[in-house]
């Protein structure tokens, strides 16, 4: 129950002015509501699109509900009036007004009301005491539904949003799993303001401490007014992904993976892509955003383990562990950086170019490798890259 600081009825006069004014503006409900809701509707324009009818009713039926509670100095709500009050304010979240304008129209019901009132007053010669007592009861009600049509259009609002969250997330699954059809795609796009036509890249993202879902996702054009945003996410499997309409920015907080543009009915393909790019990336340690075509053969070095196990064998056993194979190992990797350039690869290193043939002639050794040959280097740079890896 909800309680009202009403005064008693000792105080508010019970006598024959009293009941003049609550039986004339009872008798005159019907004129007293279409005013009000006339000017709700003049003032709110998210009021001039609600179906009249409906309308009409629920404004009648609260303002005798503010009569007659002003006139008997109701001290409480019963759980009627609350689940009354309550399935307005839930109607108007359903209807998309505001919870602003359902305030506002609370406000403008009971300034229409008290004018009324005065009005009644006036032709009846009723003094102006009793109209201030007439409008205390009637603000001190009307505070109290405020507050329970407020919540309940809240609570309404906030079940929505969760709802519309989980249809778009099951689109943007979907969508990525080609599990919708071609026609539904098109039509789900336009509805949250994309382009049906254009094409997407897929993207999935996870993070990395200190990034936020919202930050990744704000980066990533997934959150935002519908005029900036480009794209749509979701969850899967703790990582964020989804389609954009344009390729994720290079320097993202985070891991990320992303496909080539394809068209809607497309993007389970690409989809497949950003998921390999994002595993290879997350293999290597990098941060930011990378398509295959970025990672290169990175991508076959952190997928066929088969081959890279062989290259392991071949060309990092032989060198045994402790830090004269960490040096040796240490060079190579400098040497195919510099393009097999021993001169700078020794500056790189800060030692002298001597000490670098001396490694590389000690790898041949080791390995029985040819340095001269292109395929052996290819090889090596892969035991190198798998090592890079952990692996």
């Amino acid at each position: 129950m909800a309680v009202l600081d009403l005064p008693a009825k000792e105080v508010l006069g019970v006598n024959g002015s009293w009941d003049r004014l609550f039986d004339t503006l009872l008798a005159e409900q019907v004129a007293v509501s279409a005013r009000v809701r006339e000017a709700m509707q003049a003032q709110i324009p998210n009021y001039r699109g609600l179906p009249l009818e409906r309308l009409d009713v629920e404004v009648g039926v609260e303002v005798e509900r503010v009569l007659r509670s002003a006139r008997a100095g109701k001290a409480a709500l019963d759980d009627a009036e609350l689940a009354e009050l309550a399935a307005i304010g839930e109607a108007r979240a359903h209807q998309g007004v505001p919870v602003a304008d359902v305030l506002r129209a609370w406000r403008i019901g009971v300034e229409v009301v008290v004018a009324y009132a005065r009005d009644v007053a006036q032709r009846h010669g009723i003094d102006d005491a009793q109209v201030l007592e007439f409008v205390q009861s009637v603000l001190a009600w009307s505070d109290v539904a405020m507050v329970t049509t407020a919540g309940a259009h809240r609570r309404a609002e906030l079940a929505l949003a969760v709802a519309e969250e989980e249809r778009r997330a099951a689109f943007v699954r979907s969508a990525l799993r080609g599990t919708v059809p071609a026609a539904e795609l098109r039509v789900h796009a336009e509805a949250y303001g994309l382009d049906p036509a254009g094409q997407y890249v897929a993207v999935r993202a996870r993070l990395v401490e200190g990034a936020t879902r919202d930050g990744v996702e704000q980066a990533l054009g997934f959150r935002g007014t519908l005029l900036r945003r480009r794209g749509l996410s979701a969850l899967i499997d703790g990582d964020i992904c989804g389609f954009s309409s344009q390729p994720p920015p290079a320097d993202v907080e985070g891991v990320v993976g992303y496909g080539p543009a394809v068209p809607l009915d497309r993007l389970p393909e690409s989809h497949q892509l950003a998921a390999r790019a994002l595993m290879t990336a997350q293999a290597f340690g990098l941060r930011g955003a990378y398509d295959l075509d970025s990672l290169g053969l990175r991508a076959a070095v952190a997928t066929d383990s088969d081959i890279g196990e062989i290259m392991r064998r071949r060309y990092l056993e032989p060198l045994g562990t402790g830090g004269a194979a960490e040096e040796v190992i240490a060079t190579m990797r400098v040497y195919l950086a510099c393009g097999m350039h021993s001169e700078n690869t020794a500056a790189r290193l800060f030692v002298h170019r001597n000490t670098v043939r001396y490694r590389l002639a000690r790898f041949e050794e080791l390995t029985g490798a040819n340095l001269r040959e292109p395929a052996v280097l290819f090889e090596v740079w892969w035991a190198l890259e798998l090592a890079a890896m952990g692996r």
